[in-house]
C-alpha cells in the first residue's frame, strides 16, 4: 500500500513538472511573441511616420513652385511716392507691389519675435519650424499662462485649467479684446485650450490611429486619423496662438448648454475679434455660420473647431475686409507683396514681405506708430506697419 502511495505521488510530482515545463515554454513563446508584435507595430508605425513626411513634402514642393513662379512677377520697383488713390469710402486696398517701402529707419527684430508675432502659418503641408520646439519655452517668457497671468495683470480670464497657455502677444491682444467684450455687456467666455506640445499633439494622433489599425494601413489609415487630428508638427495649436473658447457661467446649467455660435458672446467675438487682431481660424460651408464660405480646402481642416487665431491688427484688417482665412492671406501677399489698408481714405496699415533670412532680421520702418513683423512659415517674414 505504502508503495502504491509512494508511485501515486511520483506520478503526480511528474505530471507537476510536466505542467510547469509547458507554462514556462508557453511563456517563452507568448513573450517572444509580445516583443514580435511590439517590434512589429513600432516598425510600421515608423513606416507610416516615414510615408505621412513623403506626402507632405510632395505637397510643400507644389506650393513652393507656385511660390517662386509669384515671386518672379514681380521685379521692377518704383521709386515715387506718389501712391494711387485710394477710394474715399470703407475698406481699400491698394497694391504697392511697384512701388518702394519709404523707410526712414531700420528696426531689428529677434527669431523669437517673428515667430510669435501671428502670421506663421501651419498646417498640414507646413511643419513648425525646426527651431520652434517645447525645450525652447522652458524657463523662457514668451509663453504665459492665461489664468495666472491675467489674475496678475488684474482683469481674470476665465479659462478650462491652469495650464492653458498663449504666446504673449497672442495673450495680451486675447485680454484686451476680451476686456472691450466685457464693457460691451458680455462675459463667461472661457478659454478651452490654447498652446498645445509636441508631445501631447502626438499623443493625441497615436490614440486616434490606432482606433482604425484594424481597419485601414498606409495611406489610407493616416488620412482617416487625419480627419480628427492634425499631425503632429502641424497642428495651429502648437504655435501658441491659437485659442479654442466657449462659455460657462458656474450654476446655470442652461447657460452652459446653449450652442456657443448661437449666443451673444460668440456674436460679438466673431464680429469684433478682427479689431483686436484675431480672427476665426477654421471657416467651413455655413460654419460657424450661416453664410461662412468653406475655406477647408485652404486650411486643411474640415471638422467643426471654435477656434480663433491672433494674427496681429494690420493683418486682420486685410482678411476682414476680404474675408480671407490666414492661409489666403499669406498667398494675397506673395502675389502683392506691398500693400496699404484704408478705411475711408485715411491710411491705417502698410504691408509689405520680405525673403526670410532664417535668424534674426532688420526691417525697413517708415515714419508709423507701430511696427511688427512675422515670419510666415512659406520663406517670407511679412511687416506690418500701423499708422
Amino acid at each position: 500500500m505504502s508503495n502504491q502511495n509512494d508511485g501515486q505521488k511520483k506520478d503526480a510530482y511528474t505530471h507537476l513538472k510536466h505542467i510547469l515545463a509547458i507554462l514556462l515554454v508557453f511563456t517563452a513563446v507568448t513573450a517572444i511573441g509580445f516583443i514580435y508584435t511590439r517590434d512589429t507595430v513600432d516598425k510600421q508605425k515608423a513606416a507610416l511616420e516615414a510615408q505621412r513626411k513623403e506626402q507632405n513634402q510632395a505637397l510643400v514642393d507644389q506650393h513652393n513652385q507656385w511660390l517662386a513662379e509669384q515671386r518672379a512677377g514681380h521685379t521692377g520697383v518704383v521709386e515715387d511716392e506718389n501712391w494711387p488713390e485710394p477710394q474715399p469710402e470703407g475698406w481699400d486696398i491698394v497694391d504697392l507691389s511697384d512701388y518702394s517701402v519709404n523707410a526712414v529707419m531700420t528696426q531689428p527684430f529677434t527669431r523669437e519675435e517673428m515667430e510669435t508675432a501671428g502670421l506663421m502659418v501651419v498646417n498640414r503641408w507646413h511643419y513648425l519650424p525646426g527651431d520652434f520646439n517645447d525645450d525652447r519655452f522652458v524657463g523662457g517668457d514668451e509663453l504665459v499662462s492665461i489664468a495666472s497671468t491675467s489674475r496678475a495683470d488684474g482683469f481674470s480670464i476665465q479659462t478650462k485649467n491652469a495650464s492653458v497657455s498663449l504666446m504673449r502677444p497672442a495673450y495680451e491682444a486675447l485680454s484686451k479684446m476680451l476686456q472691450a467684450a466685457k464693457e460691451s455687456g458680455l462675459e463667461y467666455i472661457t478659454i478651452d485650450e490654447g498652446y498645445r506640445t509636441n508631445e501631447t499633439q502626438n499623443k493625441l494622433f497615436m490614440d486616434a490611429q490606432a482606433k482604425y489599425e484594424d481597419r485601414y494601413t498606409g495611406e489610407v489609415l493616416i488620412e482617416k486619423t487625419r480627419e480628427g487630428v492634425s499631425v503632429p508638427g502641424t497642428s495651429d495649436f502648437q504655435t501658441g496662438l491659437s485659442v479654442r473658447v466657449y462659455r460657462t457661467k458656474s450654476g446655470d446649467s442652461e447657460f452652459n448648454s446653449a450652442p456657443f455660435r448661437e449666443t451673444e458672446q460668440f456674436t460679438w467675438l466673431y464680429n469684433h475679434s478682427w479689431e483686436h487682431g484675431y480672427v476665426f481660424r477654421f471657416p467651413l460651408a455655413g460654419y460657424p455660420t450661416e453664410n461662412t464660405p468653406d475655406k477647408s480646402w485652404k486650411t486643411g481642416i474640415s471638422v467643426q473647431l471654435m477656434v480663433f487665431r491672433y494674427v496681429g491688427k494690420g493683418p486682420a484688417a486685410v482678411m476682414h475686409a476680404k474675408d480671407f482665412c490666414l492661409e489666403e492671406f499669406v498667398e494675397y501677399m506673395v502675389e502683392h507683396p506691398h500693400i496699404a489698408v484704408f478705411q475711408n481714405g485715411e491710411l491705417k496699415y502698410e504691408l509689405y514681405r520680405v525673403a526670410d533670412s532664417g535668424a534674426a532680421m532688420n526691417v525697413d520702418v517708415t515714419d508709423c506708430n507701430e511696427v511688427t513683423a512675422s515670419i510666415d512659415n512659406i520663406g517670407g517674414v511679412i511687416v506690418s506697419l500701423a499708422y
